[in-house]
């Protein structure tokens, strides 16, 4: 097996995708009050929210434990994408690189995480991807139920 990865998953939300676009762009801040059992805190550590080549981190619920991911956030607004370089944290432990992107399209959501193992006994990130995918759906019910 290779060590370089792709993960994809789409879903169809109820609410509309611009609001979740919106959302990750420029109130990700806001996410610990949406999914508080996911993520516990969200820091700005360089840039502004909104605003491409910003460095963020959270602190998220991974396997029953806190988890740390440090991250450059690039915003693509004609494709209504957002991408994330991870470049420091728990996922750094275990992949050589990784990113992960958020693609919408009309209420369509796509994650895809591309990554690279640091070794062949490292295991693909399912358990992330079944994470995130647990995060947007915590956060589009927010937005459906205002």
């Amino acid at each position: 097996m290779g060590l370089k990865g792709k993960l994809i998953a789409q879903i169809e939300m109820k609410c509309a995708g611009d609001l979740l676009h919106e959302h990750f762009k420029s109130n990700p801040h806001q996410t610990s009050t949406m999914s508080p059992d996911k993520v516990t805190n969200f820091t700005l550590h360089d840039g502004q929210l909104g605003k491409a080549n910003s460095v963020i981190s959270w602190k998220y619920i991974l396997g029953g434990k806190e988890r740390h991911a440090k991250q450059v956030f690039h915003i693509d607004d004609a494709e209504k994408s957002i991408t994330y370089n991870f470049i420091e944290g728990h996922m750094n432990e275990l992949y050589k690189s990784m990113t992960l992107t958020l693609t919408i399209k009309e209420n369509w959501i796509t994650w895809t995480i591309m990554y690279e193992k640091l070794n062949e006994n490292i295991s693909e990130p399912l358990d992330f991807m079944e994470f995130i995918i647990g995060l947007i759906k915590d956060i589009a019910t927010h937005h459906v139920e205002k």
